[in-house]
């Protein structure tokens, strides 16, 4: 079967698009590594000193499995837009990995700067390895890129000046996300993935009740979220993409400083969008029975 061709519309605004992803991910990576912004101050060795020497007494699987992972989708970005701006290979390559270099090199600089950051010239070089790994991706990414953000247009009802009902509905999607990742520090730490899930194992080992007041709250969001996304989402792809947004938030939240996973939280949004839907079908059914009848009346 033949590939549908791309709108060279598409293809030019996806260019565009790669670099405010990238350019939002620079500022993530400087907010995550230079969080908190409070406590700072001048170090009393010297910055080259601190880089090169002040960390080896501090080197973790997780941290190293982290940095592994933290320039992933800079590399990723980078490369991809420098492919879209048909740059060779090696250019690609080469950039992309110079530019996750530069960049993790301003950060480790600034977080000699902050007490409660390790600068270090490992987390610099895992950082760059991460970098180059992510323009890898890129040489498939950029091929099907196009193609999924076709997909994303198809999927999305972006309203117009007459019409700003879907913008509430993303506005809303939006906040709930923000609401869920708050705030937003990423970390791979043992030690906060188990205090993640440290009520869901409670409440399985009956140590602790099952809270229903806290049940319907997270009920509630479900279903505020399944209609605000009926404002914006297309029919035959809201289910799908309804699950995985709010799968992704929850399984999100295991990586993130600070947010907890609850049994109360997993059941309320599955309830809520498994009445829903199996209301939404039991509807559909009912009303496409007697407009089957007429049809076939009045023929």
């Amino acid at each position: 079967m033949r590939r549908k061709s791309v709108d060279p519309l598409v293809m030019n605004n996806s260019k565009s698009h790669i670099g405010t992803l990238l350019l939002l991910y620079v500022a993530f990576l400087f907010y995550g590594a230079l969080f908190p912004f409070r406590g700072w101050s001048v170090p009393i060795d010297s910055i080259i000193e601190i880089v090169l020497y002040g960390w080896l007494e501090d080197i973790f699987l997780f941290d190293i499995v982290q940095n592994l992972l933290f320039f992933l989708p800079f590399g990723l970005f980078a490369g991809t837009y420098l492919l879209m701006q048909k740059r060779h290979l090696t250019v690609v390559f080469l950039l992309a990995t110079l530019a996750s270099f530069c960049t993790s090199c301003c950060i480790e600089i600034l977080q000699t700067y902050n007490p409660a950051r390790i600068p270090s010239l490992l987390d610099m070089s895992l950082n760059t390895i991460s970098g180059f790994l992510g323009a890898c991706f890129a040489i498939p990414f950029a091929r099907y890129y196009p193609f999924i953000l076709e997909w994303v247009k198809d999927s999305l009802h972006l309203g117009n000046k007459q019409n700003l009902w879907p913008l509430l509905g993303i506005a809303v999607w939006m906040g709930w996300g923000c609401y869920q990742l708050y705030p937003f520090i990423p970390t791979l730490h043992p030690t906060q993935l188990y205090l993640t899930i440290e009520p869901v194992l409670l409440f399985l080992k009956r140590e602790i009740p099952f809270h229903p007041i806290r049940f319907c709250h997270y009920a509630l969001q479900a279903m505020m979220l399944y209609f605000s996304g009926k404002l914006f989402l297309t029919p035959n792809r809201f289910h799908g993409i309804l699950i995985t947004f709010i799968t992704v938030m929850l399984i999100g939240k295991l990586a993130i400083v600070n947010r907890l996973l609850s049994i109360e939280m997993i059941l309320g949004c599955l309830f809520a969008v498994g009445i829903l839907y199996i209301g939404h079908r039991l509807l559909t059914q009912s009303l496409d029975r007697p407009l089957a009848f007429l049809r076939s009346t009045s023929r």
